[in-house]
């Protein structure tokens, strides 16, 4: 399991009613959307509660950085976990970042192998009106991810070494668009393959025949 922020693309601020149009889009596809449900919210409705969260956000006006977080939660290939069990493991995660109290929208996607959670997580409490910035939000989150692998025996991540950074783009794209990325496709068709690929020439041959069986082509 990896939990980690997502920050908005380009210079622009986030837009928390945005975000969660985003996470809650079906996008045409049957069952991509599983569990939506909404935090430490008043509202009955997700509509309503997005009213909500953008009331709390208009009444800090001190505030000049984003005031929406994006978290995204996602778990090993394959792997099965309940609602009952996602939902404890988001509230832990926000819990341990700072967002215990804060009003958010999550929203589970099975769209793909990777089951994952995106949590649109509101950074100025409702109450004290404060804006919480997660410094060491990384570091933090690793550790809560170990801590909850272990607690509810999910499959191990490494949480120390920071993911090389075409991979961390890889799941980023596979996780918004549904579709599997290159690095993942090679993995899974090639990987056992060339892990004992002792030259460049076997690599290129490992990867030429398995693109050929699909009908793929790719200049080396």
């Amino acid at each position: 399991m990896i939990a980690k922020h997502v920050p908005p693309k380009g210079s622009t601020k986030s837009s928390f009613n945005r975000l969660v149009d985003y996470i809650c889009d079906e996008q045409d596809k049957v069952h991509r959307i599983g569990l939506v449900k909404s935090v430490n919210c008043h509202a009955a409705t997700i509509d309503a509660a997005i009213t909500e969260v953008l009331a709390t956000q208009q009444q800090n006006t001190r505030a000049t950085g984003d005031k929406t977080y994006h978290l995204l939660v996602s778990f090993r290939e394959g792997e099965a976990v309940d609602n009952d069990t996602l939902s404890t493991i988001e509230a832990q995660l926000c819990e341990a970042i700072g967002f215990g109290e804060h009003q958010r929208i999550s929203a589970v996607h099975r769209d793909t192998d990777n089951l994952h959670i995106h949590i649109a997580i509101n950074k100025i409490h409702p109450e004290k009106l404060t804006m919480v910035e997660p410094f060491g939000a990384y570091r933090v989150l690793g550790e809560t991810c170990d801590r909850l692998e272990n607690q509810y025996g999910l499959e191990k991540d490494n949480h120390i070494t920071k993911q090389r950074e075409g991979q961390s783009r890889a799941q980023d794209m596979e996780a918004h668009s549904g579709q599997k990325s290159l690095i993942s496709w090679t993995r899974e068709q090639c990987g056992e393959a060339l892990e004992s690929a002792q030259s460049w020439e076997d690599v290129h041959h490992v990867l030429k025949e398995a693109l050929l069986q699909h009908s793929i082509s790719l200049v080396f």
